[in-house]
């Protein structure tokens, strides 16, 4: 397990100090991908804060919170999440402008997951614009750990803008996140613990996994979210398939195993 530090770059929308606006607004899109990316690496069993600042004062007092909660903690890397600017291309000249990491030295982890950041967001279809350096951005140089800066598209230029509407934020985090920590991040399917009083989706759900688990002769269930005898009788004959003794209602062992079996 390691520990990050993630944060929109920006001020939230409407607020000094907000960021750039065009087809796509920075700072509301920013604090998507943040929020993504932070519950992708805690799925995937990491500790993660949100390094946010939702009430600077300022572009200078935004970025100055931002790196003292930054630097209260010691962790594996900070990462900034901002949109790019600058390329006015309003019609569209049918090329993606694409995506770009920064930071103070292209070297060790900082530049291994800004190239697997870019790997992954060229995948998507975005340009791979490079691991930059640069001594002139505040955030870099103040956080006490090493740290980069995305900048994820151009939210002025249409071809990035159609590209990261059709992808959406959440594949767009899920590229980062993966690139961050240098791995694949499959997330775990919670369970469903369900009794006769449990939800009618809840429900459903068993029912739909009963009919594709059991190999028995009875017939398919109607998915209608009632617990009805038909649905009791082949929740026991499952268990008598799996050679477990009869129980009263599905609980986590029962869930978990319909939810590994159905994907055999």
């Amino acid at each position: 397990m390691a520990k990050y530090n993630v944060s929109a770059g920006h001020n939230p929308p409407g607020k000094t100090a907000c960021g750039a606006v065009g087809f796509l607004d920075e700072s509301k899109e920013a604090r998507l991908i943040v929020k993504e990316i932070i519950r992708l690496l805690k799925s995937a069993g990491h500790k993660v804060y949100d390094c946010t600042c939702n009430n600077g004062k300022s572009q200078g007092d935004v970025l100055k919170k931002i790196v003292a909660k930054c630097n209260k903690r010691t962790v594996a890397m900070d990462i900034s999440i901002h949109l790019n600017s600058g390329r006015n291309d309003k019609k569209g000249d049918e090329k993606i402008a694409g995506t770009e990491v920064w930071c103070t030295d292209a070297a060790g982890v900082k530049k291994d997951a800004g190239n697997r950041i870019l790997k992954n967001m060229k995948k998507l279809g975005f340009t791979n614009r490079g691991v930059k350096t640069t001594g002139g951005l505040y955030y870099l140089n103040h956080t006490a750990n090493k740290a980069i800066l995305i900048e994820v598209c151009f939210v002025d230029d249409k071809d990035d803008y159609e590209l990261y509407k059709k992808v959406g934020y959440k594949a767009v985090a899920k590229a980062i996140a993966e690139g961050i920590v240098g791995d694949k991040i499959t997330e775990k399917q919670p369970y469903t613990s369900i009794k006769k009083i449990s939800s009618k989706e809840a429900i459903k759900w068993m029912q739909k996994q009963l009919n594709i688990c059991y190999t028995g002769k009875l017939p398919n269930l109607t998915t209608d979210g009632i617990w009805g005898s038909k649905t009791q009788a082949m929740l026991e004959a499952y268990w008598k398939q799996l050679g477990w003794k009869k129980g009263s209602y599905a609980g986590k062992k029962t869930c978990t195993a319909l939810y590994k079996n159905r994907k055999k």
